[in-house]
């Protein structure tokens, strides 16, 4: 070849470059077809024909062109790492491990690598090497999105059998990375701190302990970023809350204060929900009203501090007659604990308060299903959340490809157009607009709260490619436009007539759209009708008190059988997220054939659930049904589910409109 021709083809596949980074597959490819007219073996032209493959999510094409990059550049790092990518995606997991380790040799301490082998090792649980993995990445970027929610993941998993300084360390180095899930850090962090102090054998609410979690960096960290899902834990919280709210006035350590400060925090995250006895209750009142009578005096911020922060383990700063005096009050001046109470249950309460009154109503909500559902999120706006982790932008294409090798995505254009049916308080909608950076996203929800809390933590994630509106799902038609995609995870079913909502979403997408949904399963929530079946039965109400009673029966009672997967829910321990649980307005389940039924009805084609392989419950089915390779029939999964007592409780299945 000569050195015009070889200059050409580089300039080309800078081009086809351009183009699959703009999102112009065809145009890609056309460039790319040149360039294997005059250089059928080229291997950066293999190497950017795989990467386009797997962007639009076609595994077994990317496999092929990446094993031809790397057989013509072997000494290449990139094409080493690529590669093996591809081929986890494939399931060949010893393979992947294989060129991840080839593209270190070539390329040590590289990042992306690293945290990709940390991934690997830890899909065949070799959980020590992927957390040294992910360290290693850590060490090299501290900022590496994947090499942090790797190493949050791996470590949330474990479970010491006795306390580990070196354990203890990790998890503090996890609270501290920006983009790791800390909710996922929650139950280990709860059961190594039960063995550092021994809180199965301690007093609940022991009070030589404060001092303790005053100082300690885990516990606080443990407190203020998660929320707590070990009833160990709770019961000794809920002791230390006691001790600390019914202590006489102005008798409190500056360690105890700063315990309650702590403490404080998860129990606004948690929505109070730990169980209070009567002459705790009176005592919190008596305080609440001390604070009322030290704002309405003017009182400096040492008068305020003990009784703010003993409340505030009770309720909201921003329930307190005059707690906008506490808003006007400078960061220095409140303190550290004081000013983080104050920022979570007074200012964010005024900033959701004005962003309220911007936001959109694509009209009245009418269906009395619709109102009950939208009062109860108006009452507790779910879930209540302080940050989320970060998402690997991705196309949507390499996202569907990589769930589902068996499924061609359609060649999306480069601006997806979302719609999100039922955003909440935005939690999920914060991983889509991530995932999909440069998509446009409409989320629309019954509950004015719920998207006031979605808009101020939109602002606090810098995330600004979403618009929110109220809108009732029964009346999306008139939002008009069509959508690429979308989900609606956790709502239909609390609709009166699912498949009618179902129905109007699916009038929205375009042909060749994909739809995301998540939908109760019938025989995986058996002990919530179980549970719910007993709130009736004992006419318990769907207050705040009356769930903390619920609660507290179950957790004093420990009952078996189905009932003890209830307290084993982490939805079992925040105020909105167990309402939602047991004491919804309104819940249908569904199972595999009526999904099936429900798809045919509406003209939609199944593509696949979600979350089965990585809870390695398609392992399970391929050797119950191997003649199903795509794992899409309905019929066998109804079956499948029903010879194994329900295995999970609600289904996350995608579908597609046809072209």
């Amino acid at each position: 070849m000569t050195e015009e021709s070889s200059r050409k083809n580089a300039e080309m596949l800078d081009r086809a470059l351009d183009c699959l980074r703009r999102g112009r597959f065809q145009d890609a490819a056309g460039r790319l077809e040149k360039v294997f007219d005059a250089e059928p073996e080229n291997p950066a032209a293999h190497h950017l024909a795989g990467l386009m493959h797997h962007q639009r999510g076609r595994a077994a094409e990317a496999r092929r062109h990446l094993e031809q990059a790397v057989k013509g550049a072997p000494d290449n790092p990139e094409f080493h790492l690529d590669f093996g990518v591809v081929l986890g995606d494939l399931g060949r997991a010893d393979d992947a491990i294989r060129h991840y380790r080839t593209a270190l040799s070539l390329a040590p301490g590289t990042p992306a690598a690293l945290a990709n082998l940390g991934f690997a090792l830890g899909d065949k649980g070799d959980y020590a090497q992927a957390l040294d993995a992910f360290g290693q990445a850590l060490s090299a970027e501290p900022g590496h999105i994947g090499a942090q929610l790797g190493f949050a993941h791996i470590l949330g998993g474990l479970r010491a059998g006795h306390y580990s300084q070196e354990l203890e360390t990790a998890l503090l180095r996890a609270f501290g990375l920006v983009h790791a899930n800390h909710a996922r850090l929650a139950a280990a962090a709860a059961h190594l701190l039960g063995l550092k102090y021994g809180l199965s054998q301690a007093v609940p609410g022991d009070s030589d302990i404060a001092p303790d979690i005053a100082k300690d960096a885990l516990f606080e960290a443990f407190l203020t970023r998660c929320v707590n899902i070990d009833v160990r834990m709770e019961h000794f919280l809920t002791g230390l809350r006691r001790r600390l709210v019914l202590a006489a006035p102005g008798s409190h350590s500056a360690d105890a204060l700063k315990a309650a400060g702590l403490l404080g925090v998860q129990c606004f995250i948690n929505e109070y929900i730990f169980f209070r006895q009567a002459d705790e209750t009176e005592a919190a009142a008596r305080i609440k009203k001390r604070l009322e009578e030290a704002l309405a005096a003017g009182a400096g911020v040492e008068t305020l501090r003990e009784p703010a922060l003993i409340y505030a383990m009770h309720g909201p700063l921003g329930a307190v007659r005059g707690a906008g005096a506490l808003a006007g009050l400078d960061s220095e001046s409140l303190g550290p604990d004081l000013d983080r109470l104050v920022r979570l249950t007074v200012r964010d309460h005024l900033a959701e308060a004005a962003l309220r009154e911007k936001i959109e109503t694509s009209g009245p909500i009418t269906d009395a299903t619709s109102q009950a559902v939208r009062a109860q999120y108006e009452e507790n706006p779910y879930p209540r959340w302080l940050d989320a982790p970060a998402q690997q932008p991705a196309s949507l294409s390499a996202l569907l490809g990589g769930m589902f090798p068996h499924f061609t995505p359609p060649a999306f254009g480069p601006t997806l157009n979302i719609l999100i049916a039922g955003s909440g308080t935005g939690q999920h909608v914060a991983h889509v607009a991530r995932t999909h950076p440069q998509a446009n996203i409409l989320a629309i929800d019954l509950s004015k709260a719920s998207i006031a809390y979605a808009m101020r933590m939109m602002e606090k994630l810098g995330l600004s490619n979403v618009r929110f509106m109220q809108a009732d799902i029964l009346e999306a038609a008139a939002i008009g436009g069509a959508f690429d995609m979308i989900q609606s995870v956790g709502v239909l079913h609390h609709m009166k007539d699912p498949l009618r909502g179902w129905r109007v979403l699916a009038g929205l997408l375009k042909p060749g759209g994909v739809f995301k949904l998540g939908l109760y399963s019938g025989r995986g929530r058996r002990h919530v009708r179980e549970a719910r079946s007993l709130i009736e039965a004992e006419g318990i109400e769907s207050s705040a008190d009356g769930i903390a009673a619920f609660r507290h029966k179950l957790l004093t009672e420990k009952p078996g059988g189905d009932l003890a997967r209830i307290i084993e829910t982490p939805d079992f321990f925040t105020t909105s997220m167990c309402r939602d649980l047991l004491f919804h307005v309104h819940e249908h389940h569904t199972t595999p054939k009526r999904i099936k039924r429900d798809l045919a009805q509406l003209g939609l084609e199944f593509i696949g659930f979600e979350q089965f392989e990585e809870a390695g419950i398609n392992d399970a089915y391929r050797q119950a049904y191997p003649g199903d390779a795509a794992l899409t029939d309905l019929d066998n999964w109804d079956a499948f589910e029903a010879a194994h007592g329900g295995f999970i409780d609600m289904y996350l299945l995608w579908c597609r409109k046809p072209e």
